[in-house]
């Protein structure tokens, strides 16, 4: 019986898939069970290097071609080099399998969010706001400190509904296309979007670009996780996930690629989400009014309740639906 689950021929066809599939649930598990602190994310980190080279590179007075020029010539800087570097680790490393599962749970530490969201919840009902604004100061762009008892929800709700796309099911859906450094790339995108957001007047031109391809690129995980939401409440049909993913009514000015999920989730949680929102720059408070959802009142902490709820239910889904996948396609090869 051993001789038999365990046969060569199985393992010489299907090893390098197993192996794949073991390194994934490893690094799902360790990035659910023993995340990183925020303060040690790699990817934070990069996302500081690529706040400094943006104040040194991108002038918004300038031409707009010199200011696109700018941004792709610094996003691939950014990308380029990491990933090369990371590529010939693999290549040289004795045992790329564990430099895969270690990329891969770097990959994955946003999915440390929901904690966070849960000590949110007790800060705001107890009336501490000051401590909901700490928490969720390194998990956005935007300026916390300045957040309402009902910012801070939204602004909890609205991480809650996006974290999962480029966190769990974009590592998983490019692990699987291309490798642990086609993930890396994708994550690293990701994050420069978020050191750049695109709605914001200073990076308005120089991040169109990788706005623009994140767009496109996470068109599909955007997809497939607003279908595991709307199923929960009962409106899985082409017209409600349709709308979703519909751009704003002034995206042209402002390219906000969340405002879809932010618009799925308003209507399915009956509240309203989205609304302007303040940066700090050089100094200098800087408001932004991006548009609003309005399918309810305005939210408060129970809505984040529901929000976690939610959303950890889908998340769990599709980690499930990874792991049984191969277990699935092993079992058939017995049959």
């Amino acid at each position: 019986m051993i001789n038999q689950v365990f046969n060569p021929q199985l393992l010489s066809q299907d090893g390098g898939l197993l192996q794949s599939c073991c390194i994934l649930f490893g690094a799902l598990v360790l990035a659910r069970f023993a995340p990183i602190s925020r303060d040690l994310q790699p990817l934070l980190w990069f996302s500081r290097i690529a706040v400094l080279i943006a104040t040194k590179v991108n002038h918004p007075e300038r031409a707009v071609s010199q200011q696109l020029t700018a941004g792709i010539l610094a996003t691939l800087l950014l990308v380029v080099p990491c990933a090369i570097i990371v590529s010939f680790l693999l290549d040289l490393a004795a045992y790329p399998w564990f430099f895969e599962l270690i990329i891969l749970y770097f990959c994955l530490c946003d999915s440390a969010f929901k904690p966070v969201a849960e000590k949110v919840v007790g800060a705001i009902k107890s009336g501490n706001k000051q401590d909901a604004k700490q928490l969720l100061s390194p998990w956005v762009s935007q300026n916390t400190q300045v957040l309402s008892e009902v910012g801070l929800s939204k602004t909890t709700i609205e991480k809650l509904f996006t974290t999962p796309i480029y966190g769990t099911l974009a590592t998983v859906l490019f692990f699987a296309l291309g490798g642990a450094i086609m993930a890396l790339v994708v994550r690293m995108l990701r994050q420069l979007e978020h050191s750049w957001p695109p709605y914001h007047p200073h990076f308005h031109v120089f991040a169109s670009f990788v706005g623009q391809f994140n767009r496109v690129i996470f068109f599909v995980p955007t997809l497939l996780w607003h279908c595991s939401l709307a199923i929960q409440f009962g409106q899985l049909g082409l017209t409600s996930i349709v709308s979703s993913m519909q751009p704003p009514p002034s995206d042209k000015q402002h390219l906000n690629n969340h405002y879809g999920s932010y618009n799925l989730a308003a209507k399915l949680l009956k509240i309203e989400l989205g609304g302007p929102q303040q940066f700090i720059n050089n100094g200098h408070t800087i408001r932004v009014d991006l548009p609003k959802v309005k399918a309810g009142p305005l939210p408060d902490y129970r809505h984040i309740k529901q929000a976690i709820t939610v959303t950890q239910t889908a998340n769990l889904f599709w980690i499930s639906l990874t792991l049984l996948l191969p277990l699935i396609w092993t079992g058939l090869r017995f049959i």
